[in-house]
């Protein structure tokens, strides 16, 4: 099903046209409208047991929530959007129902100019839409770059834990942090390997016994040098952006 989407209505629930001519509701909205205490992901999937399937009865695409990251939503066909009205057996889905029912006009009956109004509005729209979540992404960025560095060691972890399980979970902490340490190594031109190794030996030789010793890790030799510090806390920054950590999961 095709996204170049249009308005058709925006009465009790916006119906959009495609450039087929086909009308759509969008999942999230409808959902709101219906007044729905169901989570939107649980719901939808509930309603899909309705006999509805992908394709035929709706398509899913990932949208921007006001924070800027991407949600599953759902562009679902009039036919659909009338029966998932009907079920809900509530004066939302009654009135809901019924102005799908009067909207079922062919999107090319209506007169040119119409058709550039309608147009016009949703390209309005989509580009506030797009304005408001590309802001939301640059106050995100400015503030993750301004993260306070005498928390360094705290604020760091807790972006290479998000940055993890944007990767898909805890498990790839491991590698976040490899790579981490090796670009580390790259733009500081050193092996933090190795200072670990000569770390553990100088505290050996102060007589630190040797379970302090095998807990030291990078992060404590990076600890020591303070130009490893700001490249250390440069590189974990420029990462949590690149994947889309949002500053509100850090804490």
């Amino acid at each position: 099903m095709t996204n170049e989407l249009r308005i058709f209505s925006d009465d009790i629930i916006p119906v959009y046209a495609t450039d087929t001519g086909e009308k759509v509701v969008l999942g999230r909205e409808l959902h709101e409208k219906l007044n729905i205490g169901t989570p939107y992901d649980k719901w939808f999937s509930r309603m899909c047991e309705y006999g509805f399937t992908e394709s035929k009865d709706f398509s899913t695409f990932l949208s921007e929530s006001t924070g800027g990251r991407p949600a599953t939503d759902h562009y679902i066909k009039i036919e659909m959007a009338k029966h998932i009205a009907m079920i809900q057996r509530t004066p939302e889905g009654k009135a809901i129902r019924e102005k799908l029912i009067a909207l079922e006009t062919n999107v090319s009956e209506l007169s040119p100019e119409l058709r550039l109004l309608i147009n016009l509005e949703l390209q309005q729209k989509q580009q506030a839409a797009a304005l408001k979540a590309a802001n939301a992404r640059i106050d995100n960025i400015s503030e993750i770059v301004a993260l306070n560095p005498n928390s360094w060691r705290h604020d760091a972890r807790n972006l290479v834990v998000k940055i993890a399980k944007k990767l898909g979970g805890n498990e790839y902490i491991r590698d976040v942090q490899a790579e981490i340490f090796r670009l580390v190594d790259q733009r500081a031109g050193v092996s933090l390997e190795r200072r670990l190794t000569n770390f553990r030996h100088r505290m050996a030789d102060e007589g630190v016994c040797k379970s302090k010793r095998d807990k030291l890790n990078k992060v404590d030799v990076i600890a020591e040098d303070k130009k490893l510090i700001e490249i250390y806390v440069a590189i974990v920054k420029e990462m949590s952006i690149k994947y889309g950590v949002e500053l509100e999961e850090i804490a």
